[in-house]
């Protein structure tokens, strides 16, 4: 039985989240002169809800990029492995 690692498999599953961009000074809503309490938190709720929108973007990118570094890794241990059985790849 022959089990090998694929980086190419790990990236293809990943590659999706490199092209998600997110402007980090996205649209703030601004209310001007309104003084109407409800308007003032529904706008403090929608920036909020950017940023944390944002930051989620940002975590999946990172672990994004931590599944092909892993799948590298797994590979060249696979490698040495493969070769301290006497297997080759």
């Amino acid at each position: 039985m022959k089990v090998a690692s694929n980086t190419a498999a790990a990236q293809a599953a990943v590659a999706g989240f490199a092209n998600i961009e997110v402007e980090s000074d996205g649209q703030q809503v601004t209310l001007g002169s309104s003084t109407v309490a409800s308007m003032k938190e529904g706008a403090s709720v929608a920036n909020g809800v950017l940023d944390s929108i944002s930051a989620f973007i940002s975590g999946v990118k990172r672990q994004a990029d931590g599944v092909t570094a892993l799948a590298s890794e797994i590979e060249a241990r696979d490698k040495r492995d493969a070769a301290s059985v006497g297997g080759t790849r």
